[in-house]
């Protein structure tokens, strides 16, 4: 990949709006029944993800489809690495070890598809980004980034991700780091956790990765993974425009809240 898609920059949206979604691990029912209730707008609005587009749910394969729209864009998550690595992009077995680690982790899907099904989907989690910036109509800045800041600032950590040698540790730490989210659930828990939670040189980044009891708004960070793959799991999805929240349960698209959980 070469450095400069690893972050992707999107001007703003100045005829609709962009909605965040968490973790989607292949529950694209209960995405497509949620922005039936948004009245999502295909031709106005956008819709960007914080990754793990796939695995542990029922319609993987369908990821394909969503980055083939034009109002579709996504981060790469550790589960979309995780299929690069056990994989590789051309399809061949690139590591045993790692299609075994990915197989725990609920890759047993892909192994279903056909060649005519596969490959186009392993170019597509090749091309993604480790980072969305993007700009809003009122010229804030947000940002999207599947696990955590490897650097002190918004601008430090793109810089960061941009001139890191592939699989490095900075990349890595992008992907699968639970330091910041370890914090958060702290906080959440009534603990008093130390180190920074605000991320600097920003107006707001949007998290997945770890699973949240409830989407949770902490200073300048929102994390959107609630698990929805889990027994009393959700799908999560916010207004960038003015932090409107919905947190969908996957068994009942009606079962809806709307509140974020602000950690004192």
């Amino acid at each position: 990949m070469q450095s400069a898609s690893r972050i992707q920059r999107l001007p703003p949206n100045t005829r609709g709006e962009d909605y965040i979604v968490g973790d989607i691990h292949g529950y694209f029912p209960v995405l497509e029944a949620a922005l039936s209730h948004l009245g999502f707008d295909i031709h106005r609005d956008r819709l960007l993800s914080v990754g793990d587009l796939v695995d542990r749910g029922p319609e993987s394969h369908r990821a394909a489809d969503f980055l083939r729209q034009p109002w579709f864009f996504a981060v790469r998550g550790n589960h979309e690495q995780m299929m690069l690595d056990a994989v590789g992009v051309g399809g061949d077995a690139a590591d045993p070890a790692a299609r075994a680690l990915w197989y725990q982790n609920g890759g047993h899907w892909f192994e279903s598809l056909d060649e005519n099904r596969a490959r186009p989907l392993l170019a597509a989690f090749a091309a993604l980004p480790y980072a969305l910036a993007v700009e809003l109509a009122d010229g804030r800045q947000i940002g999207l980034l599947h696990a955590d800041v490897p650097a002190a600032s918004w601008p430090a950590t793109t810089a960061a991700i941009a001139d890191a040698a592939a699989g490095s540790s900075i990349l890595q730490y992008a992907l699968w780091s639970r330091d910041r989210a370890g914090k958060i659930l702290g906080k959440v828990e009534g603990r008093r956790p130390r180190g920074e939670i605000d991320v600097a040189g920003i107006d707001r980044v949007f998290f997945g990765h770890t699973p949240m009891p409830s989407a949770v708004a902490c200073g300048n960070t929102r994390w959107l993974d609630t698990g929805v793959f889990l027994p009393r799991g959700r799908l999560s999805i916010a207004a960038a425009s003015d932090d409107s929240l919905w947190s969908f349960a996957a068994g009942d698209a009606q079962d809806i809240r709307y509140e974020w959980r602000v950690p004192g």
